[in-house]
């Protein structure tokens, strides 16, 4: 399996994921926007009503030895309890900004799936609402919250694997 580093920290943010999705043949379309911080925030930058926006949520265990990144539809309610414990860990907290630039080289609002491209996912676990999958189009900040990025879910599984993370549907 061929391993993909783009160098987050050095590199274009943006760039390095339209590169990867073309490396990786998944088609998908761009949008430039006004920064986005919060859910709040995205209402007024509706892009595509096709497409469904989600959220992400980057957590720690008890320790800090594993974290993890959790993506769901934005109007889903996150059950971190029944999470945690469908995964066999025993509490969960939000990491803080330091972690999230150390694991993923991105600064808060700008939190995605698709941080996966350009960062070190040593220690990461990957987790996908499996409702997600249930959408024709869905929307992810491109390692930059003044962009959107619009795909098939359905490629989630192809972009996951072929950058060798850690990941599971929940």
């Amino acid at each position: 399996m061929t391993q993909y580093n783009y160098g987050g920290r050095d590199g274009d943010p943006k760039g390095e994921v339209y590169e990867t999705f073309h490396d990786f043949g998944i088609p998908f379309e761009h949008f430039d926007h006004k920064p986005v911080f919060s859910e709040a925030d995205n209402d007024d930058v509706r892009l595509n009503q096709k497409a469904k926006i989600l959220k992400n949520l980057f957590l720690q265990n008890k320790d800090a030895s594993r974290y993890y990144l959790y993506t769901l539809p934005i109007d889903k309610r996150a059950d971190l309890n029944g999470l945690r414990k469908s995964i066999g860990e025993t509490r969960f907290s939000f990491s803080d900004e330091d972690s999230l630039w150390e694991k993923l080289y991105i600064k808060p609002g700008s939190v995605s799936l698709l941080n996966i491209i350009g960062s070190s996912h040593e220690n990461m676990t990957f987790l996908v609402d499996e409702e997600v999958l249930n959408y024709e189009l869905i929307g992810l900040h491109p390692n930059d919250n003044s962009a959107t990025i619009m795909f098939s879910p359905l490629r989630i599984n192809t972009l996951l694997t072929k950058l060798g993370v850690d990941y599971s549907f929940v």
